[in-house]
This record gives C-alpha cells, structure tokens and sequence, in this order.
C-alpha cells in the first residue's frame, strides 16, 4: 500500500503521462513493440483508470472469457440458494462436452472440489457439475444483470450443453478487456458480503497455489483469476482478472494477450503493473 499521495501521483504521472509506459514495457513478456494485448489498470474508489494500454483493443477485441467466467457462473449458483460453500465434488479429471475435450489441467487432488478450490484450481469437471443445476437460460440472464454483452455478446443458453459450455467460458459467451475489468470491479466492491467470500477466497487461492501465482506479491494479497480461451487455430486468448488487496481492495485489474495461457502470458503482464503501484522493486 502506498505510504503517501505524493507516492500514488508519481505512479500515476509515470503510468499515465509518459510517452513509452516505460515501466510497463519492462513487465511484457515480449518486446513492448510486440505486445499483443490490452493491459488495463483502475483505481477502484473513484474507477480512475491507471494504466490503459491499447485502449481499443480493450474496447474492440471480443473473444470467449475462458476460465476468467467461473467465479460469475459459481456466483449465480450462489446467490440464487442452489449452491452452498460446504457441498464439494470431487473431480474425475477427464470431462468433454458436445465434443470439446475439457479434461481437467490442475494436478490431482484427493481433495473434493469446493466453491473456493473450483475457482483456485480451476476444476471445469466440478464448475459444470454445479452449473448442470441451472434452469434453461438462467445463467444468460444472470451475466446480462452483472453487465456482460454490453460490447460482447451472451447468448441465449437453453441446452444443458450450451449453459455448460457457457459456464467454462468456452461459447455463448464473448467479452471485450474492458467488460471483464468491470465485471471485477463489481466483485471487488462486494468483499465484505459474506455470500461472496468463497468466491474471493478461490481468487486468492487462485494466486497462492493456482494458475495465478506470478501475481504473488510481498506487499499486497492478490485475488485474481486466469483464463485461456481459442479464438482460431493456433491461437489463444490468455487471460488474467482481478482486484489488490483481497481485503479492502484498491484496484482492479485485466490483461487479455495473444499467447500460451493465462497463467503464463497474461499473469506476469499484470504482476508488473502490480508491483509498479504498490512500491514492490523487485
């Protein structure tokens, strides 16, 4: 956390002013003239935007949300009283539906899947098997309320299959950077509801010991979500979404890059924008 303001304007004046973003750059995982993505930073009290690199990018490029979706689809189960944070699954690993092969990619645990450990590994087979309690169009709905489709697209999910798939974030739903920030955003200003804490808990589980551990910081906990979604073959959308600190939290963030994966794309993108505003050198 910032120890002053003069601290929070010379990060500001150094994200927002310079020309190069020179500390971003040194963040990319490539050369800055190759980055091929959208990085977005904001300031939650006032929603001032920190850091927006490629700004129509984050406006325009509308691809699937991968596993950035499933804290949404775990909420909705929640909130609507048909999931409770002490059922668990424990997950088979292999799983395709409708011909995607979804099989599981987190390493084997004899640990059932709760709330928070489906979102902190990642679990597609228990994330689907809490979504089979669905009604027909239900989950479409509930991502309309939370603000998605405004630039993307939700479509209408009246097969098990379709809200399966669209509860993994791997069709019927399309979103820009810019609707995944706010998406965020709005779960960041609910952490102390106490029907949200599983969610947050497997966001910072996310980071701890999940795809998202290059967001680990010394000087903040992070809550943060990785995806991966295809958007044509050979290439993906790597995907990485979330708030610091998990407690009280004071930005949100999102990285969307053309590359291998979240968790090794999008992640360290965000990790330097991380350690820029809260002081972290190293």
């Amino acid at each position: 956390m910032f120890n002053s303001e003069l601290r929070r304007r010379d990060f500001i004046r150094s994200v927002c002013f310079a020309g190069s973003v020179t500390w971003a750059s040194r963040a990319l995982p490539a050369a800055a003239e190759q980055f091929a993505g959208a990085a977005l930073l904001m300031r939650l009290r006032d929603r001032k935007m920190l850091l927006e690199r490629n700004a129509v990018l984050a406006n325009r490029w509308i691809v699937p949300p991968g596993s950035t979706i499933k804290p949404f689809s775990l909420l909705a189960l929640v909130e609507s009283g048909k999931l409770q944070a002490r059922e668990t699954f424990l997950c088979p690993g292999r799983m395709t539906i409708a011909e995607h092969n979804l099989t599981c990619s987190h390493p084997a645990t004899a640990l059932p899947m709760n709330i928070s450990r489906a979102i902190s590994y990642s679990c597609n087979c228990a994330v689907a098997h809490f979504a089979r309690r669905f009604e027909a169009g239900e989950l479409s709905r509930f991502l309309i309320r939370s603000g998605f489709g405004s630039t993307g697209s939700v479509e209408p999910a009246t097969s098990m299959e379709d809200w399966l798939l669209e509860a993994l974030g791997d069709e019927h739903v399309k979103v820009t950077a810019i609707e995944i920030l706010r998406g965020y955003a709005r779960l960041a200003n609910l952490w102390e509801e106490p029907v949200v804490a599983p969610i947050i808990e497997g966001l910072e589980g996310a980071v701890d010991f999940g795809t998202a551990q290059a967001l680990k910081l010394r000087t903040a906990r992070v809550a943060a979500k990785t995806g991966t979604a295809r958007v044509l073959a050979g290439v993906n959308a790597a995907w990485v979404a979330g708030f610091a600190p998990s407690s009280r939290p004071e930005v949100v963030f999102t990285v969307l890059v053309q590359g291998r994966s979240g968790g090794a794309d999008a992640a360290p993108v965000a990790a330097g924008m991380l350690r820029s505003y809260f002081g972290q050198t190293d």
